[in-house]
């Protein structure tokens, strides 16, 4: 009989080729990193302003307080969370920024932000972290990832602290 060899492919590449991303499952660090690490910040920042902030001030609202926060401490999240060049930490603002900015918005006005900026935001932060998940990316959209746990842990955690403190 003639044996045959099978040879297994593995769809890993190297980390130091330029112009594609890397696919892999998704692991326990990715989802540490870009889903769960974000999302408790969310949810720190959002119980922190719902208890101190926002009932002295009536300013700004749970989510935009994180929202603020990431931004302004977003060098530090780049370097805990993303750990990519340290020379591209301003994409990684960027890409915090230009969802941050919408939802900003979208919770200042009031109207719709239970759906747009709660709802809406629930369902595209599933569906990034489900299908971006198995990819290097770049920091900006690491970034927008993690933009989008921060809405949604600071919309939670102001939940929980109000439903506590009734």
């Amino acid at each position: 009989m003639d044996e045959i060899e099978i040879e297994s492919s593995s769809y890993v590449s190297s980390s130091n080729e330029s112009g594609l991303d890397r696919i892999r499952g998704l692991d326990f660090d990715t989802g540490l990193r870009h889903i769960i690490a974000p999302a408790m910040f969310g949810v720190v920042v959002g119980i922190a302003f719902q208890q101190y902030i926002t009932p002295e001030y009536n300013w700004p609202s749970p989510p935009q307080g994180a929202i603020l926060c990431s931004i302004l401490l977003s060098p530090l999240l780049y370097f805990t969370l993303v750990r990519d060049e340290p020379s591209r930490w301003y994409e990684y603002t960027m890409g915090l920024a230009l969802p941050g900015t919408i939802f900003f918005m979208v919770w200042f006005s009031g109207w719709g932000a239970l759906f747009c900026s709660g709802y809406g935001a629930l369902l595209l932060w599933v569906w990034i972290s489900t299908s971006w998940g198995r990819y290097d990316l770049p920091p900006f959209r690491y970034g927008v990832w993690h933009a989008f746990a921060v809405d949604i842990g600071s919309f939670s955690g102001a939940l929980l602290a109000y439903s506590i403190s009734l």
